[in-house]
């Protein structure tokens, strides 16, 4: 294994630990001891430190929530983009390689003595479309996850879609598959 790699999971588990840590300082501050016990006393130096613990924590939760927002809004962005200044090339649904995959996925349910197995429908469907593009072949391939019977349903209904394409870099593009949201 890397030893960056090691080093990453060992510092993953520190900081688990130590927000987990945080959470249990913070209880045992405001008096909480048990079940049977009585409450204590607040201690203000436990509860200071325990904040101190899982602040961390809730730093990174909202440093990643702001990345998160930030990537989303620039997608969202990029494909207004491509619909408002790129080409935009009809594609026929009818024409599309389906490649299907679909199988029942046992998993088990409930906890303790009311545990059961139950099968789930799980289905990977890849969408290859080869489509013409200023004398090249633009190649797309797509992953959705849903029913094969529905989905060639959509698309049957649906007949044509278009794929929008970025005129100086074609290998930024946007198939225009909202229809399958519905």
């Amino acid at each position: 294994m890397n030893i960056k790699k090691i080093l990453s999971d060992f510092g993953s588990w520190i900081f688990a630990g130590l927000t987990f840590l945080g959470f249990i300082i913070i209880y045992a501050g405001i008096g909480g001891r048990g079940r049977y016990k009585a409450t204590g006393e607040t201690n203000f130096y436990f509860v200071a430190i325990g904040i101190v613990l899982v602040l961390p924590f809730l730093i990174y939760m909202l440093k990643t929530k702001i990345l998160i927002n930030k990537a989303e809004d620039e997608e969202s962005k990029r494909i207004a983009d491509l619909i408002r200044t790129g080409d935009k090339v009809i594609v026929n649904l009818d024409n599309l390689e389906i490649q299907s995959n679909s199988y029942k996925q046992e998993i088990e349910v409930g906890s303790g003595y009311n545990t059961r197995n139950e099968y789930i429908d799980v289905n990977h469907n890849v969408i290859l479309i080869d489509v013409p593009y200023n004398n090249d072949s633009i190649k797309y391939k797509l992953n959705i996850d849903m029913d094969t019977t529905k989905l060639k349903m959509h698309f049957a209904i649906k007949q044509e879609t278009e794929l929008y394409i970025d005129p100086t870099n074609p290998n930024n593009n946007y198939l225009d598959l909202r229809f399958l949201e519905s």
